[in-house]
């Protein structure tokens, strides 16, 4: 009896901590990762390839994780000036559940952000829906 007792105590625990994992985010907002890269010198098509990649790396597991790219500016002698120096990538992820296997794409894919780029600053976040 307290063996099962315990086993159910567990699996309650293991949910509701699986849970608050999951999606720790308020209502009407949902879990992101924000990460800034320093672009290689001559890289910028094989980043956008990377991110290409990596959101047709989720379309096929059917997951609505989505990457965006995102141009930097910075501060030129005439005003703000799009960089190909660095990138932002904001990915929203989908429904709850696991990750699916890594495979041969997603080596792929991280390996065109390895080759293109190196992160320089990555922030988890809880972006507005929409």
């Amino acid at each position: 009896m307290l063996k099962t007792i315990l086993v159910a105590a567990s699996l309650l625990t293991t949910t509701a901590a699986t849970a608050q994992m999951a999606n720790p985010c308020p209502g009407g907002t949902t879990p992101a990762t924000i990460r800034h890269s320093k672009i290689k010198p001559g890289q910028w098509a094989t980043f956008a390839k990377a991110v290409a990649a990596h959101n047709a790396w989720y379309v096929s597991h059917k997951d609505a994780t989505r990457t965006t790219l995102v141009r930097v500016m910075t501060k030129g002698t005439d005003g703000p000036v799009v960089t190909d120096t660095e990138a932002v990538t904001i990915t929203r992820y989908g429904a709850t559940k696991p990750q699916a296997a890594r495979d041969a794409a997603y080596s792929a894919f991280t390996d065109l952000y390895r080759q293109s780029s190196e992160m320089a600053d990555e922030m988890r976040v809880c972006l507005p829906k929409g």
